[in-house]
């Protein structure tokens, strides 16, 4: 039982001592003249590396696809979503490099539609992809010989 209590209490102070060192580390790195510009252009590119890693993943299950189809339906689907990607990424990028134009302060407060479309259409490929395939065997026929 003490056992249980101390790797508990260890755990918890685990935690605490994590969130001071990350906040020690946060506080020391903005007092890095520029740190902040580049701290934002991460927070900005994550959802696109996220996205495009998607993109990749499913690209690579669309050629293995057995159905020519659901292979060419899910090609199309990825190359207009690949459009999708690259145009919102080179206007976001405007956006962070504060570009004056009236269509790209639209874009900037509407920018979580275009995200919203990514991902439906990641899950309409992968539903393609997932469509076109036959059908998994159960776990009781595997087995057999």
């Amino acid at each position: 039982m003490l056992l249980i209590a101390g790797s508990l209490l260890g755990f918890v102070l685990f935690i605490a001592l994590l969130i001071f060192l990350f906040r020690l580390f946060s506080i020391t790195v903005f007092h890095i003249p520029g740190f902040d510009l580049f701290f934002q252009y991460v927070i900005i590119i994550i959802p696109y590396l996220i996205f495009f890693a998607a993109y990749f993943y499913l690209y690579k299950k669309a050629i293995l696809s057995k159905s020519t189809l659901s292979r060419f339906i899910a090609r199309v689907l990825l190359s207009a979503g690949m459009l999708l990607y690259l145009f919102t990424f080179v206007l976001s990028n405007l956006a962070f490099l504060s570009i004056k134009n009236e269509w790209l302060v639209v874009y900037d407060e509407n920018s979580q539609y275009a995200w919203i479309v990514q991902l439906v259409i990641l899950l309409i490929i992968a539903a393609i992809i997932a469509g076109g395939d036959a059908k998994e065997k159960d776990w009781m026929d595997r087995s057999l010989p």
